[in-house]
């Protein structure tokens, strides 16, 4: 038995398709991977950094949403004040 095709489908694909939103990241802001590429520090050692740094005013944190392999996703970026 052959389906009928939907008339409404191509319109219902186009509408519910979600395209990849990303914000544009002012200069100045670093993710964590980015500042431990540049200081030569592992990951986890410049999130303990930086959080220290936010908490104590000497930073600020945002999040923007950037392109990874699952999508955009909201990732903190970290700016010096």
């Amino acid at each position: 038995m052959k389906r009928k095709a939907d008339p409404d489908l191509a319109a219902w694909c186009a509408a519910l398709a979600s395209p990849i939103v990303t914000d544009e990241v002012p200069p100045g802001w670093h993710t964590c991977r980015e500042l431990g590429e540049k200081l030569g520090k592992a990951d986890a050692t410049i999130g303990k950094l930086v959080s220290r740094a936010v908490a104590e005013g000497r930073a600020e944190r945002k999040l923007f949403r950037i392109a990874t392999g699952a999508g955009a996703r909201p990732v903190p970026h970290y700016k010096l004040k």
